[in-house]
């Protein structure tokens, strides 16, 4: 206390204040996550302005797709801002944007443009998602395979154009996704790897066919010296063996790979389930990637 002595005894701990900083630090991050992770639940908007709905045609796709675009809260055209791109658009780009508001913010990590890219149809959804190596239906032997190859080729040579374009960019963009989401944020490591710099993906079913994905993944890696990219991963608690097995085997890739200059993290959400899982790991997510970029600045 203020004006007060006080005598420090052998038996008495003392602590640095760098450590009781750490400390705050950590209770404060808590703290902010919690706070988004609440609007996530609620499905508010902590930025309910500067949200832009529009539609761009795609000859690659064969399509008009919807496009959700959420500018920071201080969007300033003068400036130039990471980019997150979320599938599952109208459903996970809300948190998203949420936790980048709350975090940014806080100064946590930079304020972003998200842009949320929904999905056409529930059928729609499993051919684009879905790596060309694994089946639509994994469950049926005869199903045909995803088109993840041809919508990251759209997102490529005809999405990434039309943002950069028409807002101030940083060379600097995430991918973000859950359960056959995260199925096509992982296949894009291997797909293109410079096509991102950083990668999100919640409760991704890598287990499919016999774990084709990890294997896939890791002959990738070995052929690789250096990989300039964050990619974080998580799996909730509380969801089936085969998922919680993807993840321990995805991360053992990840181990017996250690090339220079490519960081992961994986967390394990306590008391989580296959949804839940994504509204928690979403802000902790974007504060684990505000860290790296902090590491490699």
């Amino acid at each position: 206390m203020r004006g007060s002595k006080m005598k420090a005894h052998a038996s008495t701990p003392r602590y640095s204040l760098r450590g009781a900083f750490a400390l705050l630090g950590i209770i404060l991050l808590t703290a902010i996550l919690s706070i988004a992770s609440y609007d996530f639940f609620m499905g508010e908007s902590s930025t309910p302005e500067g949200v832009v709905q529009i539609t761009v045609t795609s000859a690659i796709l064969g399509q008009d797709r919807e496009l959700i675009i959420h500018l920071p809260r201080n969007y300033d055209s003068t400036k130039h801002y990471p980019v997150a791109y979320v599938l599952d658009g109208s459903s996970l780009d809300n948190p998203v944007a949420n936790a980048f508001d709350v975090l940014s913010t806080a100064g946590y990590v930079p304020e972003a443009i998200i842009v949320g890219i929904p999905n056409m149809s529930a059928r729609n959804r499993q051919y684009n998602l879905v790596p060309p190596y694994l089946r639509v239906d994994n469950d049926k032997p005869d199903s045909p395979m995803g088109e993840g190859d041809k919508f990251l080729s759209f997102m490529d040579s005809e999405l990434f154009p039309f943002i950069e374009k028409n807002y101030p960019t940083a060379p600097n963009r995430l991918f973000i996704g859950h359960s056959r989401g995260g199925l096509l944020v992982m296949y894009s490591l291997v797909f293109k790897p410079g096509m991102f710099q950083a990668r999100l993906c919640f409760s991704t079913p890598m287990w499919r066919q016999d774990h084709v994905m990890i294997s896939k993944t890791s002959e990738f890696l070995g052929t690789q010296d250096s990989l300039h990219t964050f990619v974080y991963m998580s799996v909730g608690e509380m969801e089936t063996e085969n998922m919680k097995s993807g993840f321990v085997r995805m991360s053992g890739v990840f181990m017996e790979h250690a090339l220079y200059g490519f960081k992961w993290v994986g967390d394990t959400t306590k008391i989580a389930n296959h949804q839940t899982n994504a509204q928690v790991s979403t802000a902790r997510g974007i504060a684990r990637w505000g860290e790296y970029m902090k590491s490699v600045n």
